[in-house]
């Protein structure tokens, strides 16, 4: 019996898979609206593009999300997923007269994880248009829906030239399951060529998504404005509700202080934003927002949790709410708050010296 997948990696390409997938979509919807098609400008031709403020009225009027605002957020963080660029790789997307273009149009992205999402999505279209190569397998008392034999997508896989060898077919099956595209039926096994073992697509390939989808996933918090969310990013934005932290660096040990909530993972719906493209601060993390009284109570639930957390060159990675008490709103998942396990909903008792 094989290890096949770490569960960190799965989780998180499952966000980017998704993430992934409503670029694609957006893609096709955009090419049957004829959004995307062959422009020109100061007397240079660009050939299939489309442009911002022609691509925001699309989204707002076809309910992709509610506001320009939102439209605008959303696309740049597809843009920063590297799904389309500027035609000139010049502008960060806007609400505006300007061009950008899907690296699937042009066949110009370097990333790895979206290339092989790519080829993934391809093999997924052929092979549910071939009649029994993807189907309902009974093996151990036990129906798998949608599986398919490893030894006939290998076999699949270099008679359509997806491959150019067996070998390769092998290869290119251990990297789709490695990135979490398809899946042996129970983690078991890893990929091979063996008619005994059956795999599945992990990705529902299928189901409708829309731009607004993308503020459901957690990783997206720390891409909604290209910059990583830190404390010194938003104190100027809102100083009376974030109060100053205080780092030691020195061989003391001064840590931050929090006081621990049953926490749980972003659920609000983060879709706010103006008409001038700027994204606004979200909504408030907390279900209830429990007192002072509450917290300082001898017979409280809430537990006392230390911690030190190290700012890096651009800052602590999380962002604070609320005026008495004070609780985590975001926390950026690759910042130095997130490495000294800070949480969101985490309530904060007091930063350095300082008593919130």
């Amino acid at each position: 019996m094989e290890a096949v997948t770490q569960r960190g990696r799965t989780a998180s390409f499952s966000e980017k898979h998704e993430i992934y997938l409503i670029g694609e979509q957006l893609r096709r919807d955009m090419h049957a609206s004829v959004l995307i098609r062959d422009r020109r400008y100061h007397l240079r031709n660009y050939r299939q593009c489309f442009a911002g403020n022609e691509a925001v009225d699309w989204l707002v009027r076809c309910k992709h999300c509610s506001t320009r605002g939102a439209s605008v957020a959303g696309m740049r963080i597809l843009q920063n997923y590297g799904i389309f660029h500027h035609v000139c790789d010049d502008h960060k997307f806007k609400d505006d007269q300007l061009f950008y273009r899907f690296r699937r149009d042009d066949d110009t992205s370097a990333d790895k994880d979206l290339i092989l999402f790519y080829t993934g999505i391809r093999i997924y279209l052929k092979m549910t248009k071939k009649k029994g190569l993807v189907r309902d397998f009974i093996q151990g008392g036990q129906t798998y829906h949608n599986a398919f034999m490893g030894s006939k997508f290998a076999e699949w896989l270099t008679g359509q030239k997806e491959a150019v060898s067996r070998e390769d077919a092998i290869y290119l099956g251990r990297q789709l399951l490695e990135n979490n595209i398809i899946r042996h039926v129970t983690d078991d096994h890893h990929f091979r060529n063996a008619e005994s073992l059956l795999y599945q697509f992990s990705v529902d390939f299928d189901r409708r998504r829309i731009l607004a989808d993308v503020f459901k996933l957690p990783a997206t918090m720390s891409r909604l404005s290209s910059l990583r969310l830190s404390l010194s990013s938003v104190e100027s934005q809102d100083d009376h509700t974030l109060p100053k932290p205080s780092v030691h660096t020195d061989d003391r040990d001064e840590p931050y202080t929090g006081l621990l909530v049953r926490s749980g993972s972003w659920s609000s719906e983060y879709e706010q934003g103006n008409d001038s493209g700027e994204v606004l601060a979200p909504k408030s993390v907390m279900l209830r927002q429990a007192t002072a009284d509450e917290l300082e109570s001898p017979d409280t639930p809430y537990v006392k949790h230390r911690m030190r957390i190290i700012s890096d060159s651009v800052g602590y990675g999380f962002v604070l709410r609320g005026d008495g008490p004070t609780y985590v709103q975001t926390v950026d998942p690759t910042g130095p708050a997130a490495s000294a396990g800070l949480k969101v909903r985490q309530y904060v008792y007091c930063t350095g010296h300082h008593q919130h």
